[in-house]
């Protein structure tokens, strides 16, 4: 199978993947749309394999595979960066709710004391 070949059904598959995982609610579309994008990034290179080579010497890239491997890069670490940011908002929200639920039963004890009294 030739590499073309493969990236264009290794994106489709994923591309189908994350529309399945979506339509079944198992993921939500905020935190689908950047394998979605990467997805149709590497469908529209792999049908403009000469854009690729073009992008990656322009870039000062020798080869071409390094380009690629340094695309990989750049997009995990953007997976990275955006899960990391959603673990510390739900860490923000966790806070906020701890402190809610710490007031709540503050004045629960102070009610049950005013009952008592």
């Amino acid at each position: 199978m030739q590499a073309k070949t493969f990236a264009i059904l290794a994106a489709f598959f994923i591309f189908a993947g994350i529309i399945n995982q979506i339509r079944r609610q198992r993921m939500t579309f905020r935190f689908s749309v950047l394998w979605l994008a990467g997805s149709i990034l590497v469908l529209f290179l792999a049908f403009n394999d000469g854009l690729l080579s073009k992008i990656a010497k322009w870039a000062g890239f020798e080869l071409t595979s390094n380009f690629i491997f340094f695309l990989f890069m750049c997009f995990f670490i953007l997976v990275s960066l955006c899960l990391t940011l959603y673990i510390n908002e739900q860490t923000t929200r966790t806070e906020r709710l701890v402190q809610s639920l710490g007031i709540l039963e503050f004045k629960l004890k102070q009610l049950e004391e005013k009952l008592k009294s």
